[in-house]
């Protein structure tokens, strides 16, 4: 896999391990360091996307080649919930308060496309870390 590719999947799931951190009970505190914290992945993610590797990427792939597998399975399963839930989310949410400003009737949450997406949001995080174990310790 190309670098820039292995480098974009290993900052999701560095992301996807620290947003872990903060599904502790809520509160204000907790709610603004993942606002930052989103903020930051954001944020380097655009950077990455012109700079094109990170040298802490690297250094974490040499030092620890088989956690990098399973960070970038991570990874891929953070970038699949912000493409089919995250997304969808903000949309439902926007045409949801427009509607409630506007004193119109809001409309229901599609209720079929959150039961396949969980499903499929399992199955993909299943399949990614069985992905990163057969890469590790099957295929030589």
């Amino acid at each position: 896999m190309k670098t820039f590719a292995w480098h974009v999947l290993i900052l999701g799931g560095f992301y996807f391990v620290i947003s872990l951190l903060f599904l502790l009970p809520q509160n204000i505190a907790i709610d603004i360091a993942d606002v930052v914290i989103s903020t930051v992945f954001f944020i380097m993610l655009i950077v990455l996307c012109f700079k094109r590797k990170y040298n802490f990427i690297n250094i974490f792939q040499n030092k620890f080649p088989r956690t990098t597998n399973y960070i970038a399975a991570l990874g891929f399963v953070e970038y699949f919930s912000v493409l089919f839930i995250t997304i969808p989310s903000i949309i439902y949410g926007y045409q949801a308060s427009k509607a409630q400003y506007n004193g119109s009737e809001i409309p229901p949450a599609p209720a079929e496309y959150l039961n396949f997406i969980y499903y499929t949001y399992i199955a993909v995080l299943c399949l990614s870390i069985i992905w990163a174990t057969y890469k590790i310790f099957i295929k030589k």
